[in-house]
C-alpha cells in the first residue's frame, strides 16, 4: 500500500472513531433528558464532558449562532441541568457549567452503558475479548501520545 493510501486509511479510521465517540456522548445526553432537540444534546454532552465553557466558545464548538446557544442554555437551565455564572477572566462572558443533577445522571447513564457492553461481551470467546482489549489499549496509548 502506498503512503498516501495508508494515510487516507488512517484518517478514515480516526474520523470513524471520533464520530462513534461523539454519537456515544449524544446518546448519554439523551438518557439524561430525552425530550431535548439535537443541539441541546450536543451542548449538554460538551458541558458535562469539558466542565465550564463560555457561551461564545460553545457557539463556535457546536457551530451555532450565539442567540441559539443562549436559548439552549436558558432551556437547560430551566431543567436544572446547567448553571450560568460570570467568567472571572472576562466579566462580560457567561460560563456554562453542568449541575450536580446532570453529572449524577451522566454517571448513572455511563453505568447503564457499561452494563450493556458487559452483557454483549459475555457472548464473545476469550481470545476475541483479549484481542479487543489489546486493540483498545493500543488505541488509548496512541491517543495519549497524540494529545
Amino acid at each position: 500500500m502506498q503512503e498516501e493510501e495508508l494515510m487516507q486509511t488512517v484518517e478514515e479510521e480516526f474520523t470513524a472513531i471520533l464520530l462513534r465517540a461523539r454519537q456515544m456522548l449524544i446518546r448519554r445526553a439523551k438518557i439524561i433528558h430525552p425530550d431535548l432537540q439535537d443541539p441541546g444534546y450536543r451542548l449538554l454532552a460538551v458541558v458535562i464532558r469539558d466542565e465550564a465553557q463560555q457561551q461564545g466558545a460553545l457557539a463556535e464548538k457546536l457551530r451555532l449562532d450565539k442567540a441559539t446557544i443562549s436559548r439552549l442554555v436558558q432551556h437547560l437551565e430551566s431543567l436544572d441541568l446547567v448553571t450560568r455564572t460570570q467568567d472571572p477572566s472576562d466579566g462580560r462572558a457567561q460560563l456554562v457549567s453542568a449541575t450536580d443533577i446532570a453529572k449524577e445522571k451522566w454517571r448513572s447513564s455511563g453505568n447503564t452503558l457499561r452494563q450493556e457492553l458487559r452483557r454483549q461481551l459475555k457472548e464473545w470467546e476469550a481470545s476475541e475479548l483479549k484481542n479487543f482489549g489489546d486493540l483498545l489499549h493500543r488505541l488509548n496509548h496512541s491517543f495519549d501520545e497524540i494529545l
